[in-house]
């Protein structure tokens, strides 16, 4: 075809288009415009970063879910599609993946024990699902994605073996927890900007959920001190102390004992640098609260302290029996009975019915629960999961989906342990500390059954395993160019 005829009619097609898109907009119909937008930006992303689109998309996945939270994960393209961000990037990648090592020949995964163990997770949970389906029907479907998550690990490992990709999703990541503090302060002090104007279909595209929150911010802190580099260490490093003090001082004791559990692993590993300076700054912030508290009667810091005091020991009043006198944790002794309470008739119930295989998706795990701790209650009560992940894979599959992911937690430790123990690689360490914020969190709250913590959660761990193998095939093309199949360099050799 002649160029300039080309040309002609490529500009006609684009001009039609815009009348009709505008169009569209002028009526308050947003599904079309919001796809070529979408389009549009996926197509200038492509050109710009030189990646594939799958490793884009993953990449504001990240940052998505991290800085935008629970607001982000209930982004629908149209109301009435439920077509959420994790499962819209899921058929993408996948897709992508899938015809890449197809035309490769070869397997979209790695033969060690830590992928086998992720496999045999998804298969008793596929199993599972295709019986549980014709029973519960949708609610199963969205049971199951406590589970399904987990091929984002596949996926961020699979995309790691191009070294350009991993940065960039390391990137991503770090890019997510920077945005979090000043994202949540606006937030706070700003409130109806956020839930009134930030919005699409009325979703707002940036709302906290407080467990969550608190735990990003523990992983936050432990990425930025130290992936920190160059002459933006001391503020990062800065921003990571700050970050730390809030999850120490803040009211949610899962992601404190999380963030507590990932610092004591870097120093039983000689990693010395983040545990001392965080117990430097803590010690520190306790002296000027202290002194506050006693010399100058400052209510403030009266409250913090007695706060801190009682949820340090709430975390061993397993059955809520104490009396807590502090404004910031009167309701921690009602909230481990909750727990307590919740967690007994979860493991009651899935002994006595059926222990081997659980009770499935989509059954319901807090019927008996509410019968015994809220017998006269008429408000509705959706939440659907323990606050113990470890619970919720009982109740769901049994002793054979707790095997699964008891070997995925093993596995997972024994990869974590390595890094930390022989590599000199700050980023993997870092990586890793993640990983178990993320797990020891996900113990005492609603983490990994969601989108919102599941997601970064087994990308995280794909990335950070991806560190651990040194890849001689060569890394799958992006854009038509072939990637280079060396290893990153280590990052931060020889930081302790």
């Amino acid at each position: 075809m002649n160029p300039r005829l080309r040309t002609t009619l490529i500009t006609l097609f684009c001009a039609v288009l815009a009348v009709w898109l505008g169009w569209k907009v002028a009526e308050g119909s947003y599904f079309w415009p919001g796809l070529a937008a979408a389009a549009a930006i996926g197509a200038v992303s492509v050109r710009l970063l030189r990646l594939p689109l799958d490793v884009i998309v993953c990449g504001w996945l990240l940052i998505g879910y991290i800085a935008g939270n629970r607001g982000f994960a209930q982004l629908m393209p149209a109301p009435g599609i439920p077509l959420l961000p994790a499962e819209a990037a899921l058929l993408l990648a996948c897709s992508w993946r899938f015809v890449a090592a197809a035309v490769e020949r070869r397997l979209p995964f790695r033969r060690d024990a830590l992928d086998w163990a992720v496999l045999a997770f998804l298969a008793v949970g596929g199993v599972r699902l295709v019986f549980d389906f014709p029973r519960f029907g949708f609610l199963a479907l969205r049971d199951s994605a406590m589970v399904y998550y987990a091929l984002f690990f596949f996926l961020a490992r699979e995309m790691a073996r191009d070294r350009a990709a991993a940065r960039y999703l390391l990137g991503c990541a770090l890019v997510g927890c920077a945005l979090l503090p000043p994202l949540f302060a606006l937030y706070t002090l700003f409130p109806s900007v956020f839930l009134e104007r930030l919005t699409v279909h009325g979703v707002p595209l940036v709302f906290y959920k407080g467990d969550l929150m608190n735990t990003y911010f523990a992983a936050g802190s432990l990425l930025l001190f130290l992936l920190a580099r160059g002459l933006a260490q001391p503020l990062l490093r800065l921003v990571a102390s700050g970050m730390f003090l809030y999850v120490l001082a803040g009211d949610n004791r899962a992601s404190l004992l999380g963030l507590l559990a990932a610092t004591a692993l870097l120093a039983v590993a000689r990693r010395w640098r983040y545990p001392l300076w965080q117990v430097a700054g803590a010690g520190l912030a306790a002296i000027v609260v202290g002194g506050l508290a006693h010399f100058a009667d400052n209510a403030w810091a009266e409250r913090k302290l007695a706060g801190f005091a009682d949820r340090a020991r709430s975390v061993t009043d397993v059955f809520g029996l104490r009396a807590y006198a502090s404004e910031e944790s009167g309701y921690k002794g009602d909230n481990n009975r909750f727990r307590y309470i919740w967690w007994r008739n979860v493991l009651v119930d899935t002994w006595t019915q059926n222990p081997v295989l659980g009770l499935g998706f989509g059954a319901d795990l807090a019927g008996s629960f509410l019968q015994e701790y809220y017998p006269d209650s008429a408000e509705e009560f959706t939440a659907r999961s323990p606050h113990n992940y470890h619970l919720s894979v009982f109740g769901r599959l049994g002793l054979v989906g707790v095997a699964a992911w008891l070997w995925v937690c093993l596995a997972l430790a024994q990869c974590g342990w390595r890094s930390l123990r022989q590599d000199h690689d700050a980023a993997g360490w870092a990586l890793w500390s993640v990983v178990t914020v993320i797990v020891v969190s996900a113990s005492f709250g609603v983490v990994l059954e969601g989108p919102m913590g599941a997601v970064p959660f087994w990308m995280i761990a794909g990335l950070a395993a991806s560190r651990l193998t040194k890849q001689p095939e060569p890394a799958p093309a992006a854009s038509g160019e072939a990637a280079p199949a060396t290893p990153e360099p280590a990052a931060g050799a020889g930081h302790r």
